[in-house]
């Protein structure tokens, strides 16, 4: 091989190498996007659900003043029942990078949580059945376990 030939050979593994590096580089930046695009989206859902959570509790409270009566305090979870559902499809739904996977799990497995332990406390205003708000306060207990995960699992993913 001749040196005009190295030197070609050694400057076409050159722009190579150059164009691997700048491949992987802009691989990294997209994917750095990615995921904070991901945490943007995650903390809105919980400033969110946070938000809905805070409204319905001040609606609880009026029942438990005795402001509301069974019938009404019915009525106001039928209307949250709705809006739980669509924060809930909204997390399903988001773009999750692998590594904060069980973070996404996390978090809508509190919000189901939360919003089923909104129907049962309904099914007990409705029914009178201790059971019913035994199994509300169990999901709702769950529903902040699952929180608090979802809340570690974000933080240790990065």
């Amino acid at each position: 091989m001749g040196r005009k030939q190295t030197r070609r050979l050694i400057t076409i593994v050159g722009i190579v190498a150059i164009g691997a590096l700048i491949a992987f580089m802009v691989s990294l930046q997209v994917e750095a996007a990615k995921n904070n695009d991901f945490k943007r989206a995650f903390e809105k859902i919980i400033i969110d659900t946070t938000t809905l959570t805070q409204q319905y509790q001040t609606e609880e409270s009026k029942w438990r003043a005795k402001e509301y009566d069974n019938g009404t305090m019915v009525s106001v979870i039928d209307q949250y029942l709705p809006r739980y559902q669509e924060i809930i499809d909204r997390a399903g739904a988001l773009d999750t990078p692998d590594r904060y996977k069980e973070s996404q799990g996390y978090l809508v497995s509190a919000i189901e949580s939360e919003k089923q332990s909104n129907e049962h406390f309904r099914n007990y205003l409705v029914t009178g059945d201790q059971h019913e708000y035994d199994r509300s306060s169990d999901l709702l207990t769950k529903s902040l376990a699952d929180s608090a995960n979802a809340d570690a699992a974000i933080k240790a993913a990065g």
